[in-house]
């Protein structure tokens, strides 16, 4: 790490065994499309309180249309996918569009109340994806590797609690939001060293220097959720190599402990 030319937050949490590291874990970073991630977790939520339903459709709209990923924008004016179509494009593809449209929908109060029932102190959603005014105004979209360990950590053991014990997602709707992870179209980090026999469930994020990754990863060995983040890498391929490399490590590590446990 010492070496590394960028600044980096990254957060280890062992699921079904005890393991927990973290490493400027709590430094605060620009969240890109990461923040995707609270905000499908505040759509189950919200879907299991009765304030939402996955059969709503949204229309497409010229304004609607964002740049950067996804596949909405190019789509005819008119289209009616539903809320749960949105937060499948959201997530696979990172749409921008996708994301817009749901944040258009729900606002972003409910994705910082999650964030304050969760105890986050620095995961937060102020805008929309390229909204360069509201970035303006400093209104920016932050998250910190600890946070989204953590998220992903309660997602994967079956259900998602406030900080005073309260539920906010079941586990059924922790296993439709993993599978909708598990469907990733950019594996080019977490996923891409690791043997087939790894599952992964990720979601990535890219804004002016910022690369991220943060994933559930199911190895013979256990579970465990990573996230790295990363700030002032030269070229995109660098980040992602960086990243890749250190998941492979992390792997390797996880299945040596685990040996060396039942030995």
């Amino acid at each position: 790490m010492s070496s590394c030319p960028a600044e980096v937050g990254i957060a280890l949490r062992g699921v079904d065994f005890d393991l927990r590291v973290d490493i400027h874990s709590h430094q605060v970073f620009r969240s890109a499309s990461i923040i995707k991630v609270p905000l499908l977790v505040t759509l189950y939520w919200l879907a299991e309180q009765g304030q939402l339903r996955w059969e709503e459709r949204l229309p497409l709209r010229d304004a609607d249309r964002t740049p950067g990923s996804g596949i909405l924008r190019e789509l005819q004016e008119g289209l009616q996918p539903t809320l749960y179509d949105l937060a499948v494009l959201m997530i696979v593809l990172s749409d921008n569009t996708a994301t817009n449209m749901l944040i258009d929908r729900i606002g972003v109060e409910p994705v910082q109340q999650l964030a304050r029932l969760l105890g986050f102190e620095h995961t937060t959603l102020q805008r929309k994806m390229y909204d360069f005014a509201a970035a303006e105004q400093g209104k920016e979209n932050l998250c910190c590797a600890a946070e989204i360990a953590d998220l992903l950590w309660q997602m994967a053991r079956g259900e998602v609690r406030a900080r005073d014990g309260s539920r906010l997602v079941s586990s059924t709707g922790c296993e439709r939001m993993i599978h909708i992870l598990r469907e990733q179209f950019y594996r080019d980090q977490i996923p891409a060293l690791l043997p087939a026999e790894a599952k992964v469930a990720n979601k990535t994020g890219e804004i002016s220097a910022h690369h991220h990754d943060a994933a559930i990863v199911w190895t013979p060995a256990g579970c465990y959720t990573l996230v790295v983040l990363t700030r002032g890498f030269e070229h995109r391929r660098q980040a992602a190599a960086f990243i890749a490399d250190l998941s492979w490590t992390v792997y390797q590590a996880v299945c040596r402990r685990q040996e060396q446990d039942s030995s």
